[in-house]
């Protein structure tokens, strides 16, 4: 009797132990440790040892990211990309795909993968850009990213997000489509110009208030610089109009600064006003300050590639981005001159989607959570490797070593911006004037406001065909606005624009009555 009962208890003893073994070795929650890189992240070519070892419950997967990039990628890409893959084995037990796209051809490819059920699992996004994301929601490209999907997978990530800030992912739905890319979060619209030209002619940058003031120094350029291009100007970088009395440069609509009624001004409205500017793009054209290939170029960066840009445009100049458009211009030095107002735009201007149909949607959050908080991996994607593609010279900065094979000049594509190096040119107090202009940009009435588009999509696309055949020869000043505005102006309508702007102004005014805007 004793003997089978000390059998038993040895038995029992050794069914305990196994079991605690194999709760020893689970993974509760299935989410590993998304640290940040050590405080020495970077300072060697190979990744820095990791404190915690992929877990053994995640088994390895390989993830996809579609993204846009200036230029097509240096010979060095693939090597950065085993890089960033022996990193992310240890860190989350995947390794990822990179695919990286010219801006114009990245909506098209983005678009042909999803028509085609093409395999990846996460791609960049924007509101009312590239991967535009209430449109793309709307047609079941996105998956929802939950709550408890954040807290589970990217939890260091949105700790980072101020709250104030979280209210700007949200669809018209009311839901989460996204990761937003933390970084500059106010727009100004500046005129980009050569410092060489600058100096040459005493040019007064802080006397350009509008794109009217720049005729007289465009006028130097072209008598006196032959193989310059005064105004660099294509199909993707187009606008230099301009109304202080209204808010909604490149908001979701505009209302006049001083109606206390938010009064919806519509885009018939805002085209009849621009013919004094549609005049001067004309008369600039034919003075030979615009390049004449402008309204055809698809990408501006292959034109200020050659250097001989004297003034281009920039959608959202930023602190410390004038390196970036150094790097852009041929190497050139170059100043911004704010000839709009800062709004506030929101985070949602740069984001990371995971694909409706990504098979890994939960380790592609966990990658997320990476690229917006592991300082290593996100100075990996965007510089490359140290030694090889860039060194340090101190804590904060970097030097880019020139032709190294990588150089994809969008840290804003990559991840949260505030844990990039500082290149050359940057002041070491950049993040700390960039979070000073995202506080104090102008918060529009419009902040959280999104339209439905459902009951208007043909609409949209007919008046997107009847926009992509004026509007760049109109804005390039190429065509003679007497004779195409009008022609522009009846398409619009008969393409339906009078509808969509009753159904945004249906919308805004329901918006404006529940969040209390208006008495």
């Amino acid at each position: 009797m004793k003997k089978a009962k000390a059998s038993l208890l040895a038995k029992w003893f050794t069914l305990t132990l196994c079991l605690a073994i194999i709760a020893a070795c689970s993974n509760n929650g299935n989410t590993p440790n998304a640290t940040n890189a050590p405080s020495n992240a970077g300072s060697s070519t190979n990744a820095p040892e990791t404190e915690t070892p992929a877990e053994p419950a995640l088994p390895e997967v390989k993830l996809t990211f579609i993204y846009p990039v200036s230029a097509q990628p240096g010979p060095d890409q693939q090597l950065v990309n085993d890089e960033i893959n022996k990193y992310l084995k240890e860190k989350i037990n995947a390794t990822v795909d990179l695919k990286p796209l010219t801006f114009d051809e990245y909506e098209p490819k983005l678009n042909a993968m999803l028509a085609a059920g093409e395999d990846f699992d996460l791609a960049w996004s924007s509101k009312g850009w590239l991967g535009n994301y209430q449109p793309y929601i709307d047609r079941g490209a996105y998956l929802e990213i939950t709550e408890d999907m954040i807290k589970q997978y990217a939890p260091e990530a949105r700790a980072n997000i101020p709250d104030k800030f979280w209210p700007d992912m949200l669809a018209v739905d009311g839901k989460v489509y996204g990761f937003p890319i933390y970084q500059v979060a106010a727009k100004t619209k500046s005129l980009v110009i050569q410092k060489r030209f600058v100096d040459k002619y005493n040019l007064d940058v802080n006397s350009i208030q509008s794109y009217k003031d720049l005729e007289p120094f465009l006028k130097q350029l072209k008598e006196n610089e032959p193989d310059i291009i005064p105004l660099g100007l294509a199909q993707n970088s187009w606008g230099l109009f301009t109304d202080k009395t209204k808010v909604g440069e490149g908001l979701v609509l505009s209302y006049a600064k001083d109606d206390p009624s938010l009064k919806y001004i519509g885009g018939l409205q805002i085209l009849d006003e621009k013919k004094e500017y549609y005049d001067t793009m004309r008369s600039w054209y034919q003075a030979g300050y615009i390049n004449e290939d402008a309204p055809i170029i698809q990408n501006i960066n292959d034109l200020k590639a050659k250097g001989n840009v004297a003034v281009g445009l920039e959608f959202t100049s930023k602190p410390g981005g004038e390196v970036g458009e150094m790097a852009v211009n041929g190497g050139n030095e170059v100043v911004y001159a704010p000839i709009a107002d800062s709004y506030f735009t929101g985070i949602a201007g740069a984001m990371h989607v995971i694909n409706k149909s990504s098979k890994n949607p939960e380790r592609t959050l966990m990658l997320i959570n990476l690229l917006n908080t592991d300082q290593y991996l996100y100075n990996l994607i965007c510089n490359g490797i140290e030694g090889k593609h860039y060194n340090k010279t101190d804590d904060k900065f970097i030097e880019p070593i020139k032709d190294s094979g990588y150089a994809p000049n969008g840290d804003w594509v990559f991840g949260n911006q505030f844990n990039a190096y500082l290149k050359p040119g940057q002041a070491a107090d950049t993040w700390d004037r960039t979070i000073e202009l995202n506080d104090s940009a102008i918060v529009p009435a419009t902040s959280g406001f999104g339209v439905n588009e459902e009951s208007i999509k043909a609409e949209i696309a007919n008046v997107t065909a009847a926009n992509n055949e004026y509007q760049a020869a109109l804005e390039s000043g190429s065509v003679d606005p007497a004779k195409e505005l009008p022609k522009y102006r009846d398409k619009l309508i008969a393409s339906g624009q009078e509808k969509i702007e009753q159904e945004t102004e249906a919308q805004w005014e329901k918006f404006k009555q529940d969040k209390g805007l208006v008495k």
